[in-house]
């Protein structure tokens, strides 16, 4: 029989799906959240979470333009005359983001929103200064960028659908080194012709649908943008929005449906009001969990699941570890087990490599140490690898570990303990990936 190259996947809550360079078992999705005033005042610590979260773009919810030029930061004054006025911590607390470890790996800013005036004021200082080095608009996304060193400019038009303004403006900012992100929720025929006249600087489009947009089709737009889009949710609230879950599901769908690879969520400021809906990590994890895919799937289908103890509560047991959603989880209450998957029909595969990705909210729960064995018969194993000591540092965090092995096995067992004081031990998928 041919051997086969497979990636072994553990998660201990969910799976992310991050892969070392070079290995083609999984397609990495994008995943974005907006956020308002504590992306501004929350500091450190809000920017140590945000690179905790999973979520692989921030985007600045919301850069306002005054009729002057000011820039604000919704209420805050951030710009103006060309000089960056806002916190002066806050362009060195921005600069971490980007800095490992983290999961972010872009920086964006949004101008506009619903019921203001930006695109019409910026279509007022086009029309009585233009976008040359001397106008203040130019002064003023200068001074922006370099506080930010934001990678790109979205809109987020809803005030005025004046294509020649908008790419005057989008010109302007590509010329100064941004990268342009569309945002629409209605007016296809206006997004259509700003992102045509301005080409290759618009490369990616964030679809609402939530609010006003809640009845849009990401294939219908994809069709008409010509590009496939990122389609957003908004967080669970009091009167409205989508849980982790229903995020999940609801992008699970589209990928079917309009072959979406990355997607947002509106917004943080939400998610800390209702923090019992679900935190940040857990809407990321929603996002690149439903979007993240092996390109030809686990070959952990039609085999036999087996671990050393059945005390699992109903819901959490062995066969959840195996059924290709992240959501459910392996759980026994002990300290250490083991768990194990037989092949059908009598099918040999062989390790090449195997991941374990933390979830980190109960530390006490993630594998400390293990041995990864196979198996021809059940009785009789090879030590594949061992790991002592393990710890991981932050939320969904995935570790890649190499096998030198070219035996092909029928069994695939992991022995494990849980962290030290750990009286609980849960695996939510264990994949194996040619």
């Amino acid at each position: 029989m041919k051997r086969k190259t497979l990636y072994w996947l553990l998660s201990c809550l969910i799976l992310v799906g991050l892969f070392p360079a070079g290995a083609s078992a999984q397609t990495e999705s994008e995943s974005v959240i907006y956020g308002g005033g504590p992306f501004y005042s929350g500091g450190t610590a809000t920017m140590n979470t945000l690179k905790q979260s999973g979520f692989t773009t921030v985007m600045l919810w919301t850069i306002h333009v005054h009729g002057n030029g000011d820039l604000y930061y919704n209420d805050q004054l951030v710009v103006s005359n060309g000089s960056y006025v806002g916190n002066s911590a806050w362009p060195g607390q921005l600069a971490t983001l980007k800095q490992a470890p983290t999961s972010v790996k872009r920086l964006e800013i949004s101008v506009g929103s619903w019921g203001v005036s930006d695109f019409q004021n910026i279509k007022n200082l086009i029309a009585s200064q233009g976008t040359g080095t001397n106008s203040i608009l130019y002064k003023n996304f200068v001074a922006l960028k370099n506080a930010t060193s934001a990678d790109a400019v979205s809109f987020d038009n809803e005030d005025l659908y004046d294509v020649a303004s908008s790419v005057s403006f989008g010109k302007m900012l590509s010329d100064l080194g941004f990268t342009i992100t569309l945002c629409p929720y209605t007016n296809v025929s206006y997004w259509k012709s700003v992102k045509s006249q301005l080409g290759a600087s618009v490369d990616r489009i964030y679809l609402q649908v939530y609010d006003g947009g809640a009845g849009n089709d990401p294939a219908y737009w994809n069709g008409q943008m010509g590009m496939t889009v990122m389609p957003g949710l908004d967080s669970k609230t009091s009167s409205g929005g989508n849980t982790p879950g229903q995020v999940a599901s609801r992008m699970a769908g589209w990928k079917a449906s309009a072959g979406i690879t990355g997607g947002f969520i509106w917004y943080y400021d939400a998610i800390l009001n209702n923090p019992s809906a679900g935190s940040a990590a857990d809407y990321a994890a929603a996002i690149n969990n439903a979007l993240s895919s092996p390109s030809s799937g686990s070959l952990t289908t039609g085999g036999t699941a087996a671990a050393s103890s059945t005390n699992s509560p109903a819901g959490e047991e062995k066969e959840k570890a195996f059924d290709g959603s992240s959501a459910t989880k392996w759980l026994i209450f002990a300290n250490s087990g083991w768990i194990q998957y037989q092949f059908g029909n009598n099918a040999a595969h062989a390790a090449a490599s195997y991941s374990i990705t933390s979830a980190n909210d109960f530390p006490a729960r993630d594998p400390k140490n293990w041995t990864l064995l196979g198996s021809n018969d059940g009785t009789n194993w090879t030590t594949l690898d061992t790991r002592s000591n393990e710890s991981f540092s932050s939320r969904f965090q995935t570790k890649t570990y190499g096998l030198n092995n070219s035996t092909a096995f029928k069994y695939y067992r992991l022995n494990v303990t849980a962290n030290n004081g750990g009286a609980e031990l849960q695996i939510a998928e264990i994949g194996l990936y040619p």
